[in-house]
């Protein structure tokens, strides 16, 4: 679920279209990794009910957290029964560790990882526990999320039918009326803090500083990009 305290701090909740299978993954593989670009809302998917119930979370955003990392990975796991280590990005020869926790016992669920880079890419990773975790690639809000209309079936639906006839009479009467127009859900986009703003200068200056951070900090962490204007330029 997406929570966004916007401009009149009214708190909006979106439920994401992933939560019940992602729920249902961490009850079958070890390790569930939950990788997407920043602000998509990994960090609050994680901690929602029901994925966040009776886990510990850490980040590794915490300078404390990442020194214990950095010094005695394994005194992470002691004692915990299921983790959730939010930005893995951070300290990827965690990965190890990690690793030889599950190889010792496989337990379902027993680590839930997110990332703002896609680990399988990383040049730095020691491991992609491959045979060990599940992938899961979070985009922004989509449509179906934003207007809260749940999973569509209309392929499936006519897919099912054998007829026309059939088909026609499997048809929805009527479609409800979106909430925004095509137009504005373009200029919003999908990511849910100016998505869910009310105010379109405020989304406007939102995007300006993603796009900074992104060429500042993230893209120099993931990449030798040495010419950021006409990477910026690029996008």
């Amino acid at each position: 679920m997406i929570i966004v305290q916007d401009m009149v701090d009214l708190h909006t909740i979106k439920p994401r279209l992933q939560s019940p299978i992602l729920a249902q993954v961490l009850t079958q593989y070890p390790v569930v990794v939950v990788h997407g670009a920043r602000q998509t809302g990994k960090t609050t998917l994680v901690q929602e009910s029901p994925i966040g119930q009776g886990r510990t979370f850490l980040s590794l955003d915490d300078f404390d957290v990442r020194d214990v990392a950095q010094s005695d990975p394994a005194a992470l796991f002691i004692g915990r029964d299921c983790i959730t280590l939010d930005e893995i990005q951070r300290q990827p020869d965690l990965l190890l560790a990690i690793k030889a926790d599950v190889d010792r016992q496989r337990q379902p669920g027993r680590f839930l990882l997110t990332g703002s880079a896609n680990l399988l890419l990383m040049e730095r990773v020691a491991d992609t526990l491959a045979g060990r975790a599940v992938y899961f690639s979070l985009p922004p809000l989509t449509w179906a999320e934003i207007e809260e209309r749940g999973y569509g079936r209309t392929l499936d639906m006519l897919i099912e039918q054998e007829t026309i006839d059939q088909v026609v009479r499997a048809l929805p009467a009527s479609v409800p009326e979106p909430n925004r127009t095509l137009q504005e859900a373009v200029r919003a986009g999908g990511y849910p803090v100016p998505t869910l703003a009310a105010d379109a200068r405020f989304r406007a200056r939102w995007f300006d500083g993603y796009v900074q951070t992104y060429l500042e900090r993230d893209l120099r962490q993931l990449s030798a990009i040495d010419q950021l204007m006409e990477f910026r330029r690029l996008m």
